[in-house]
């Protein structure tokens, strides 16, 4: 795969855009590395796909907890506009490659988009729109509504019909099961690794403490 997006799965690069994600002292660098997956090609996105989410989920938390607010239904301050719009940025690209994304990810991505940029619910505040206020042009796009989304409805099997048809009917309610639990198993992985990665830190930095004591006691 090309180098020009980060290799998720090396242990090392996960883990310093994760913590970087966490609190706003670097969150702008962490989002810049983000947002190379832009141009990645589909077979990129597939692959790096729940680590891209999981990175993701970790920057949402942090604009709520910053008390930035994840959502457009509020404004932010002039100083923490470029936080937000970095966010913005990263679910915009997540939006437009949704395709790309491996289909058990749905549910997380569904997660991180319904309740921020798949609705056309805006309030403004003093007059200001907070979607002109990120500066993204994506944002002010008008999405159809739900409604006018098409469904399908599966044709209803005869009783009578052969044992073939409805023994394959019975695999169809166990799939999105299946893909929950997937998402679930995966979803937990990360957040072992996260927690492992925070480990790493605090030993590093007791290894630091260890050798300062040792150098003041020489």
């Amino acid at each position: 795969m090309p180098n020009n997006v980060p290799n998720l799965y090396r242990w090392g690069v996960f883990r310093r855009l994760a913590n970087r994600l966490e609190s706003l002292d670097r969150f702008l660098e962490a989002m810049t590395d983000m947002m190379k997956f832009s141009d990645a090609e589909d077979r990129q996105i597939r692959h790096y796909g729940r680590k891209i989410i999981s990175l993701t989920e970790i920057a949402n938390a942090t604009m709520n907890s910053s008390n930035i607010g994840a959502t457009l239904l509020v404004i932010c301050s002039e100083e923490q506009v470029p936080y937000k719009a970095a966010f913005f940025r990263m679910l915009v690209l997540i939006r437009r490659r949704r395709s790309a994304f491996p289909a058990h990810l749905d549910t997380r991505i569904s997660a991180l988009l319904d309740y921020s940029i798949e609705h056309n619910m805006v309030l403004r505040t003093r007059g200001i729109d907070p979607r002109v206020q990120l500066g993204i042009k994506e944002l002010i796009i008008v999405r159809k509504p739900r409604a006018a989304r098409q469904s399908t409805i599966e044709a209803v099997t005869p009783v009578s019909s052969a044992r073939g048809s409805s023994a394959g009917s019975l695999k169809t309610p166990n799939e999105p099961l299946g893909a929950c639990l997937r998402a679930t198993v995966e979803r937990e992985t990360d957040a072992l690794e996260l927690g492992l990665a925070k480990v790493d830190v605090l030993l590093e930095a007791l290894a630091g403490l260890m050798a300062t004591i040792s150098y003041l006691k020489s």
